[in-house]
């Protein structure tokens, strides 16, 4: 037997015996009916995600204007690290 299957079987007889550890220690909670039943409501009553009624159109826009330009800022500098670096290795290169 290889050194591969040895680790897979190694791994495989340390899941199983955490596994029957976990299921020793963790016991299933019956939730409360009126925490089922507050908790169906938010979730029928919510259409869309609790971030997105946070914010208004102008903050979105704020926040996506500021995403934008940080991405440029950030582009453009590793632009001119790369040809920073190029022009150096030329130089480098002529001296030589």
């Amino acid at each position: 037997m290889g050194l591969k299957e040895q680790l897979v079987s190694t791994s495989k007889d340390h899941l199983g015996s955490l596994e029957t550890k976990l299921n020793g220690l963790l016991k299933p909670v019956n939730p409360r009916p009126e925490f089922v039943n507050t908790l169906r409501q938010r979730i029928q009553i919510t259409g869309k995600p609790a971030w997105v009624s946070r914010f208004n159109n102008l903050q979105f826009i704020l926040i996506l204007v500021t995403g934008v330009l940080s991405g440029v800022v950030v582009v453009t500098m590793l632009a001119r690290i790369l040809v920073n670096l190029l022009v150096s290795g030329k130089k480098s290169s002529e001296i030589s």
